[in-house]
């Protein structure tokens, strides 16, 4: 991707996280922005983020799309974009998967010590 891509791409992730800490919802109060994903058109932003606990990561998704013409319409205020994404919420699997493959790494070497 070009610089250009990628520099919009960094502003709308910090604009996004400046906007989620800002939310008044005591429910997004425990969730972390970790990654954005631009359409190449710019018209689809895919938003990963991570919630404190994984039991709510459900309802947290859910509160976030329906938080999600509010995000969308500060990404607006904060921004010069021609047009501004549609965004989706994921949750951030990254992490987790990480955590996953310690998990695994630990128990190989506790089976099979050097």
């Amino acid at each position: 991707m070009s610089h250009g891509f990628e520099k919009i791409r960094g502003v709308v992730k910090r604009e996004l996280a400046l906007a989620l800490a800002e939310a008044r919802d005591p429910r997004l109060s425990f969730v972390t922005l970790m990654d954005v994903k631009l359409s190449p058109d710019l018209h689809h932003a895919t938003v990963y983020v991570s919630a404190l606990n994984e039991e709510e990561e459900a309802e947290t998704l859910q509160v976030l799309q329906a938080h999600q013409g509010h995000f969308r319409s500060e990404l607006a205020r904060r921004m010069e974009l021609k047009h501004t994404p549609e965004l989706f919420f994921r949750i951030d699997e990254v992490e987790k998967k990480a955590q996953r493959l310690d998990q695994l790494f630990q128990q190989i070497e506790s089976e099979h010590p050097h």
